[in-house]
């Protein structure tokens, strides 16, 4: 039989496998599209026509005060390329350098060094414009707006909430939490606290994969965008990037209306109809390779695409471990979903989001065996999770298909970004 070489992304690197070629049932990865225009012309012709809202020009006076919320560094938005364009329009209308403040969409994530916000934004924005943080565990950052209907406090940045405009920044792509990224996200969880940003991963955590990624219309979504028109987010700036991290699109508009028609084009690339589901399948989580609450996006399109009893091959490096902002994950592990409902019952878990991640995860590993090859999580931790563990790409790949004997594989690149229908 004819052997071929495949590579996956692993980082900044890459990892191969050595399979038979009448073994492979497929390979999916995000469709190869090029950009029709320079960057610099996709994000001008986007500001001049905005959908859903209006021009940033036509929105702002020079005594406005203004807040523009940035995506963090656990995302692809090129906002060192956009931010320039939104700044010259403010400047036009004359809204003081003193008057804007740009927040970092943090969500329950660790706070960016100085090293990763200049990345993210551009040094000299940096140095010229205050930057901040969002802090979602400290109470004097946040302010309550109200309350869900089961009584959750929605409390929200006091930095965004006191500005006369707000405008949000970031890339869209399918997610698990909430269909997408992008649109209302920037705001819940972006610049929410712990308490709602639980509220709403858990609804998300109790509706099967199959109802959220990659599906646009779903409970979590419109809850996000009710709190961020409560908020007052005036305007999105959503990127489309292809694999190759080009932008194809950029979107402005409404939260609503802007985002969706970003979600069409982020369909065209990175959703795929599955026709036959594989006994094995191999996913990278590029690029969302930080820790494993990043790279767990790469599961969730590969339990679509495994027969359930199959096994999942899963390569992430993971070099900050499991989640430093949670660490309620790599003390309890990957629980039985029935074991973390009691266990938010009866309080005996108090971080929601954490408990959330758990069960978003069990149920992938109910679904599927799953071996994890990655340098940045040992095999002891690895099992403790609930994971099977494997040195290496191709011993994991291997061992697959000795246990599935006559099984096919399907091969998954850049998995946290992938959706199936």
């Amino acid at each position: 039989m004819r052997r071929c070489t495949v590579n996956l992304y692993y980082g900044s690197e890459s990892r191969s496998l050595e399979v038979d070629e009448s073994r492979i049932l497929g390979i999916i990865e995000p469709r190869h599209v090029k950009p029709g225009k320079s960057i610099d012309d996709i994000i001008r012709e986007s500001l001049i026509n905005p959908i859903g809202c209006m021009r940033i020009r036509d929105c702002v006076k020079p005594n406005m005060t203004v807040a523009i919320i940035s995506e963090d560094n656990t995302r692809v938005c090129p906002v060192d390329r956009i931010l320039p364009y939104v700044l010259a329009e403010l400047k036009e209308k004359g809204v003081k350098r003193e008057n804007i403040k740009i927040i970092m969409a943090l969500g329950t994530h660790r706070p960016m060094t100085k090293e990763e916000v200049e990345n993210k934004l551009g040094k000299d924005i940096v140095e010229e414009y205050e930057v901040i943080n969002h802090m979602w565990k400290n109470q004097d950052e946040l302010v309550e707006i109200g309350l869900t209907d089961p009584g959750v406090p929605v409390k929200v940045n006091k930095h965004v909430l006191e500005a006369d405009f707000k405008i949000g920044i970031g890339n869209v792509i399918p997610h698990r939490v909430s269909g997408y990224s992008g649109g209302a996200k920037i705001i819940q969880p972006g610049v929410c606290g712990a308490e709602i940003t639980g509220e709403t991963h858990w609804k998300a955590a109790l509706i099967p994969i199959e109802e959220m990624l990659g599906v646009v219309e779903n409970p979590v979504r419109w809850e996000m965008e009710h709190i961020a028109t409560k908020v007052g987010l005036n305007a999105i700036i959503n990127t489309v990037l292809n694999r190759d991290r080009e932008v194809v699109n950029v979107v402005f508009g409404s939260h609503i209306n802007g985002f969706r028609e970003a979600v069409k084009t982020v369909d065209s690339i990175y959703k795929f109809k599955l026709e036959e589901k594989a006994d094995v399948v191999v996913v990278d989580s590029h690029p969302a390779d930080l820790d494993m609450w990043q790279a767990v996006k790469a599961l969730f399109p590969a339990a679509l695409a495994v027969k359930r009893g199959g096994i999942i091959v899963f390569l992430t490096p993971c070099p900050e471990g499991v989640s430093r902002e949670h660490p309620e994950v790599e003390k309890l592990g990957y629980q039985p979903i029935p074991v973390v409902k009691k266990m938010v019952e009866d309080g005996s878990i108090d971080d929601l989001i954490a408990a959330a991640h758990i069960v978003m995860v069990r149920e992938v590993l109910d679904r599927a065996k799953c071996i994890i090859v990655s340098d940045g999580l040992s095999g002891s931790l690895a099992y403790k999770l609930g994971f099977d563990y494997a040195d290496d790409l191709q011993e994991a790949v291997d061992e697959a298909l000795k246990e599935k004997t006559d099984g096919k594989l399907l091969i998954m690149r850049m998995g946290a970004e992938l959706a199936l229908s």
